[in-house]
């Protein structure tokens, strides 16, 4: 029994509409690709996004301060990702790329800072 999906790969340009034909053999059709069939496994076993967002920051010019996932973490986990960080206060200065995280939601995947933010002065 077969259990079509189909999905946009984001991992090139090109874009790729693929289907991803599932059952007892998971197979990909549309990749352009070897990434492109990668993707394409993966997202119809486990599928991942990276999660972009803002957490507050005290003594900074900005109160808010772009962060995002490492790397994907699971669709079930995004809303516990999110929860995690709703109430988060961090202070300035931070650089980008500084880990505001670790191990968020219990993912493995640490949350990092997106943009340099100096102390107010």
């Amino acid at each position: 029994m077969s259990d079509d999906k189909t999905s946009l790969c984001i991992r090139c340009p090109k874009g790729c509409r693929l289907t991803l034909l599932t059952g007892e053999d998971i197979k990909i059709k549309g990749h352009q690709c070897k990434i492109g069939e990668e993707y394409g496994k993966k997202e119809a076993i486990e599928p991942e996004r990276v999660v972009p967002t803002t957490v507050k920051i005290l003594g900074a010019k900005w109160p808010r301060l772009p962060v995002r996932t490492e790397k994907g973490v699971p669709l079930d986990k995004i809303e516990e990702v999110i929860d995690e960080l709703r109430d988060l206060e961090i202070n300035a200065p931070v650089k980008k790329g500084d880990i505001i995280v670790k191990n968020v939601a219990d993912t493995s995947v640490d949350i990092i800072s997106e943009r340099d933010m100096e102390v107010k002065r």
